[in-house]
C-alpha cells in the first residue's frame, strides 16, 4: 500500500469523511448485532438473486413493493401499537435494504453505461475492428461506429441501409462480435441470392418427408442462430409470402419447419439489411408495411466510399497488402498520381470494386510501384488507355509550337468522350476525374458531347 502514491490522500479523504459520519446524532444507536443479521440477509438476497438469474432492479422493485403492502396495512390498523412498533421495525430494515440495492443498482447502471461508452470510443478511435475488417477513419465512419455503438449491449432489431458493396455484412457481423451474444452463433442469409422454393426451408427448416426432395431433416437459419444473431441480408428480395411468415416468427419468437406440427422457440436477434429503398418498396406494394416497420426499430445509414475522404486511401493500403501477402507479390506503394486517381473516382461499387480495381492493378504492376496508368489498364481492352495521337514524326515534336495546357486539355477530353461514346461515368473514371470535374469541364471550353458523336 505505501508504494501507491495516492495513498496519503486517499487516507486522509476517509479519516475526514469517517469522522464526520460518527459526529451524527443517531449513530450511537447502531452495534455490530444491529448490522450483522441484515447484512446476512443482504447476502442471501444476491445469492439468490444471482441464482433466479434477476437484476437488482427486480429485487428493488420487489424491497419497494413490501414496503408499501406495510404501509398500506398500518393506515388500516392504526389503533394496533404492538403492531405499529413491528412495522416500524420491519420499515427500516427494508430501508437499509433499498439504500443497499439501490447503490447496487446505480453501480451496476454506471459500469454499464461505462462500458458502453468505452465500446464506443474504441470504434470511433480504431481505424478497424480485426473481428470484421472494418477499415475507416473518416467523419461519416465515426458516426457510424458511434451509432453502432448504442445498440450492442441489447437486443434491438436493426435495420442498415447502404449501397451494394458498402459492407453492410461486416456491419453485422461487427455489431454481433462486440454484443452480448458475440458467443453464440452469427448467421448469414442473402434473401436474394436464394431460389424463391427453396428461402422458406433455408430460414424455417423442414421435417424428413415434408416434401419431394426433403430425405432428412432440416434445420434452418432461426433455429442455427438461436440464442445468436440472424443477419438477413438483401432483405427487400423476400417474396410476400414469407415476408407473413418472416414477421410472425420475429413477433410471436417462435418458427414452424415445413411439415412441422408443433412450433419451436426462438431467441434470436435480428439484423436486416437492403440497399433498396424499402419505404418506396412498400408503396409499391412488394413490402409489408408491418414488418418494414418491425425491422426499422434502429435504422443505420452506411455511407458509401465517395462520402468517406481519405478512407479510400486506407482500404486501398489494406487491400493492397492483404493481395500481396496473399498471391506472393511485392507492393512497391502507391504513387502521388496513383493516390489521386482513386481520390477522383466516382465508385459506384463502393468498397468492393476498389478492392477489385487494387487486386487487378497490383497484379498488373508487377512489383512495380502503382501509378495512374496502372489503374487505367483494362485487360483485353486496348481502346480504354485514353493517349493523345502520337505526332507523326519526331521531328514534329520539335518543329510544332508549343501548345497551351488548356488546349491539351480539351483535346483529352473530347478524345476520352469520342471513345467512350459519350458516357460520362466512362469518360471521367477513364481520365482519372470525378464527374463534377468533368462537367466543369466542359463548361470551361464549351464542349457540346453530343456533337462529338455525329
Amino acid at each position: 500500500l505505501l508504494q501507491n502514491k495516492n495513498l496519503k490522500a486517499y487516507s486522509k479523504d476517509f479519516l475526514n469523511r469517517f469522522l464526520k459520519v460518527i459526529e451524527h446524532q443517531s449513530i450511537d444507536h447502531i452495534s455490530k448485532d444491529t448490522f450483522q443479521p441484515i447484512l446476512q440477509l443482504w447476502n442471501m438476497l444476491l445469492k439468490d438473486q444471482t441464482n433466479s438469474g434477476l437484476s437488482s432492479k427486480d429485487t428493488a422493485f420487489i424491497i419497494y413493493s413490501l414496503k408499501t403492502s406495510l404501509m398500506e396495512f398500518y393506515k388500516q390498523h392504526p389503533e394496533d401499537e404492538h403492531t405499529h412498533a413491528e412495522l416500524e421495525n420491519m420499515a427500516q430494515v427494508l430501508d437499509l435494504l433499498g439504500i443497499l440495492i439501490f447503490e447496487l443498482y446505480s453501480s451496476e447502471k454506471e459500469s454499464q453505461i461505462s462500458r458502453q461508452n468505452q465500446q464506443i470510443q474504441y470504434l470511433q478511435e480504431h481505424q478497424y475492428i480485426s473481428e470484421s475488417g472494418i477499415i475507416g477513419n473518416s467523419d461519416a465512419m465515426k458516426n457510424v461506429f458511434k451509432t453502432m455503438g448504442l445498440v450492442l449491449e441489447n437486443d434491438i432489431s436493426i435495420l442498415l441501409q447502404g449501397e451494394s458493396g458498402t459492407g453492410k455484412d461486416l456491419i453485422a457481423s461487427t455489431i454481433h462480435y462486440h454484443s452480448k451474444r458475440k458467443d453464440k452463433p452469427f448467421i448469414a442469409i442473402n434473401c436474394g441470392a436464394i431460389p424463391r422454393e427453396l428461402i422458406e426451408s433455408e430460414l424455417f427448416g423442414h421435417e424428413k418427408g415434408s416434401f419431394t426432395s426433403a430425405e432428412d431433416k432440416r434445420i434452418g437459419k432461426f433455429e442455427l442462430a438461436h440464442n445468436g444473431t440472424l443477419f438477413l441480408d438483401e432483405i427487400g428480395e423476400l417474396p410476400l409470402d414469407l415476408q407473413v411468415k418472416l414477421l410472425r416468427a420475429i413477433q410471436n419468437k417462435e418458427i414452424e419447419r415445413i411439415g412441422g406440427d408443433k412450433p419451436i422457440k426462438i431467441n434470436t436477434r435480428i439484423i436486416a439489411a437492403t440497399n433498396q429503398p424499402l419505404k418506396e418498396l412498400v408503396d409499391q406494394k412488394k413490402f409489408r408495411l408491418d414488418l418494414f416497420y418491425r425491422l426499422n426499430v434502429f435504422p443505420i445509414s452506411i455511407p458509401p466510399l465517395r462520402q468517406r475522404d481519405n478512407d479510400v486511401l486506407l482500404l486501398a493500403d489494406h487491400f493492397f497488402k492483404k493481395y500481396a501477402a496473399q498471391y506472393q507479390l511485392s507492393y512497391e506503394g502507391l504513387t502521388p498520381d496513383g493516390e489521386q486517381f482513386l481520390l477522383n473516382q466516382v465508385w459506384e461499387g463502393n468498397v468492393r470494386e476498389l478492392e477489385n480495381v487494387c487486386q487487378r492493378s497490383l497484379i498488373l504492376a508487377q512489383g512495380r510501384p502503382i501509378t495512374s496508368d496502372v489503374f487505367r489498364i483494362q485487360p483485353g481492352q486496348i481502346e480504354d488507355t485514353l493517349l493523345l495521337p502520337e505526332p507523326t514524326t519526331p521531328q514534329q515534336v520539335l518543329t510544332d509550337s508549343i501548345q497551351p495546357l488548356d488546349d491539351l486539355e480539351k483535346q483529352a477530353i473530347e478524345h476520352a468522350l469520342r471513345i467512350k461514346k459519350g458516357n460520362m461515368l466512362q469518360t471521367a473514371k477513364a481520365l482519372g476525374v470525378s464527374r463534377t470535374t468533368l462537367y466543369n469541364k466542359l463548361k470551361k471550353y464549351n464542349i457540346d458531347e453530343s456533337k462529338l458523336m455525329e
